[in-house]
């Protein structure tokens, strides 16, 4: 019996917000901690929808709740920091 994904063909691309479900989901109030509260939730909410640089935060919207994930918020620092 075959017991291959429908959807193994789907290429997760970063500009696929898909392929943050394969990594370590996090709630937009738990990033702070995460970044040991050197920000506010509300920087993380502006990081999202307003970015830095044209640059934004990945999100994904699942269950009515907004999330990002832990490789997300590292590309996004990454990527701002060296602008």
């Amino acid at each position: 019996m075959d017991r291959s994904n429908k959807n193994d063909h789907v290429k997760l691309e970063p500009s696929n917000p898909m392929h943050l479900l394969t990594e370590d989901l996090l709630g937009m109030t738990q990033v702070p901690p995460v970044l040991q509260e050197r920000v506010n939730v509300s920087t993380v909410w502006r990081w999202a929808n307003r970015g830095i640089k044209g640059i934004k935060l990945e999100t994904i919207k699942l269950g009515g709740k907004t999330l990002t994930s832990q490789q997300a918020l590292t590309r996004f620092i990454e990527k701002t920091s060296s602008k």
